[in-house]
Parts: C-alpha cells; structure tokens; sequence
C-alpha cells in the first residue's frame, strides 16, 4: 500500500528545514542578567542597512530601543545585557523583541526569557 501523503511530507520538511535556517534566534535563553550574562541575537539581512533592536515586556511596554549597522548577506550579532533604556534591570520574565530595519522591513523577532537568580 502506498501512502499518497508521503511526497508532500518531503517537501513539507524540506520547506521547514529552510524557514528554520531563516530564523533570528538569541542565545542563551534564557538568560541571567543579575549574575552578568547577556544574551546574543543573531539575524541575516538582504540588504546593509541600519537597523533597530526594540524590546518589549508582556505589557507591550517598550523596554529598550537601541541601533546597530547591519550588513547584507552576513550574519549580524547585537547583545542585550538585561537592562532598560533607562539603565533598570529588567525584572524576571518573557520579553519580546523585533529587529526592524530604517525602511521599516521586519527582519525578526522572537522571546527572551530573563531569570534574575
């Protein structure tokens, strides 16, 4: 018996495993920033371009906004340290963050967890 579902899965998990490698993703996470870690968020851009790094806590408060050059093609790195725009620690929780570039085209986004131990 032959399963018709099969070629699609192929192609399925082949498409998964692309838009997976496309992904902005942040590491460690989570992260303590009271015991000096920081966590490292690494995006691919198309274009060189400046870009802003916006984070947000589940409130939809804006906690930091902050800009770095990106260049097209590479794999760019900015780091957060835990802190506010305003020097706060940032308590325990999921933050959310968006990096946007200046013609305002979503590169990504994704959770940062935050244990304060």
């Amino acid at each position: 018996m032959y399963n018709t579902c099969m070629p699609y899965m192929r192609k399925l998990s082949w498409l998964l495993l692309v838009v997976l490698a496309a992904t902005v993703i942040n590491y460690p996470n989570p992260f303590n920033p009271q015991g000096g870690e920081i966590t490292t968020i690494e995006c691919t851009a198309d274009t060189t371009a400046e870009a802003f790094l916006y984070i947000y806590d589940m409130a939809a408060c804006r906690i930091l906004r902050t800009a770095f050059n990106q260049t097209g093609g590479t794999t760019n790195q900015i780091t957060w340290n835990g802190y506010s725009g305003y020097n706060n620690l940032v308590g325990n929780g999921v933050y959310l963050y968006w990096i946007v570039d200046t013609s305002r085209n979503r590169i990504g986004r994704g959770k940062i967890w935050v244990v304060n131990q």
